[in-house]
């Protein structure tokens, strides 16, 4: 059995899911580019390990005294901004988890939000996104269902950790010599 078929099953038995469904995820660039920027999102901006009452003081510390552009992230955030003004898609994205600062930035008009406010949204979707696809009940299928937010938030990750490299570069390999 090759090495990918492995991993394969492997990858689906550990979700309940079929092989081919594991498969599909791993065939899926969306998800794949979504999972390898979350792992350097959290290694690179988190020392490793993200929690939710981590996420206001990392946005405000990012957008505030870093002066990160949030400019960069205007997609993510308006799409983000409108598309959870919506009841049902937000009960899905928090799934019962209260987060106050979250809902209180929602009730506000997009074009009054703070850099930080604006950061912090963008990263607190992006963070359950990421809870919802490795600790929900979700089969794969309907991870794919939601390849435009996953977009989305990959480019606030990206952005989020280029900055991050740019401020203390740690991943450039040294050249031999």
């Amino acid at each position: 059995m090759r090495s990918r078929d492995r991993f394969s099953t492997w990858l689906g038995r550990l979700f309940g899911q079929s092989e081919f469904q594991a498969r599909r995820i791993l065939e899926d660039e969306c998800a794949l580019h979504f999972l390898v920027a979350w792992s350097l999102f959290e290694s690179k901006c988190f020392a490793g390990f993200v929690k939710l009452h981590q996420i206001r003081q990392f946005a405000r510390r990012v957008a505030v005294e870093e002066h990160f552009d949030t400019g960069s992230l205007q997609a993510a955030a308006t799409h983000f901004h409108d598309r959870y003004q919506d009841e049902g898609r937000l009960s899905n994205l928090l799934h019962q988890q209260a987060c106050e600062p979250f809902v209180t930035i929602l009730r506000k008009p997009f074009a009054t939000l703070k850099p930080e406010e604006t950061m912090f949204l963008v990263v607190l979707v992006a963070y359950r996104f990421r809870n919802n696809i490795f600790h929900g009940n979700k089969g794969v299928e309907s991870w794919l269902r939601y390849g435009e937010q996953i977009s989305l938030c990959t480019s606030v990750l990206q952005a989020l950790v280029s900055h991050a490299e740019n401020i203390s570069p740690t991943m450039k390999t040294e050249e031999a010599a």
